[in-house]
């Protein structure tokens, strides 16, 4: 399982590249991601307790950003890729 770890965007001052729409709607959806779930905050990933540890923000490959934008660690040590409806608060 890749991870990536940071996102760089380098742009020159001769041209500026317009994002297209994946790019806008994958910031799009790590902003609300990043409003509702911290890193660090106990969630419960499909009735399993969990800690969010990371924000997936891969572009491409079989866990893009825009389907699966969090990563949880189980309480059992597991790491996985979450969607936002896989998710909900601990109580």
């Amino acid at each position: 399982m890749a991870l990536t770890l940071a996102y760089h965007n380098t742009r020159s001052d001769h041209q500026f590249n317009y994002p297209d729409g994946h790019t806008l709607m994958r910031k799009k959806t790590l902003r609300q991601t990043a409003k509702l779930f911290k890193v660090g905050c106990k969630v419960l990933v499909d009735r399993a307790p969990a800690t969010i540890i990371a924000y997936n923000i891969a572009e491409f490959g079989r866990w893009i950003s825009t389907s699966h934008p969090v990563m949880a660690k189980l309480d059992n040590g597991d790491v996985v890729y979450c969607r936002l409806n896989d998710l909900a608060f601990a109580v």
